[in-house]
């Protein structure tokens, strides 16, 4: 866990990142979100996700370092995919 908001799962040399059902919980049902775009180079702490919800809108901070190789398309075509449980968000190729 990267945290009560983001969970973090690493294979290999990348790593995936994704709302906790804490985050989900906190922030109702998800209207709007925007994700890192893929090739971008991300550093913990960098602010890379905005989410707008019913009950908020949150910046998340990203939990690792590295290049953005993967975002979840259909999470942003389709929000309500990221209110489903182990919703992931970016995969990053770590430095």
């Amino acid at each position: 866990m990267a945290g009560k908001n983001l969970w973090v799962e690493t294979i290999g040399n990348q790593t995936k990142v994704g709302l906790t059902a804490t985050a989900q919980d906190d922030l109702g049902s998800i209207g709007f979100a925007s994700l890192p775009k893929v090739g971008t180079e991300i550093q913990k702490g960098d602010e890379v996700v905005e989410l707008e919800a019913e009950k908020t809108v949150v910046e998340y901070e990203s939990p690792v370092n590295g290049r953005v190789v993967e975002v979840n398309e259909e999470g942003l075509k389709n929000t309500k995919l990221l209110d489903v449980e182990c919703a992931w968000l970016f995969t990053v190729e770590n430095d």
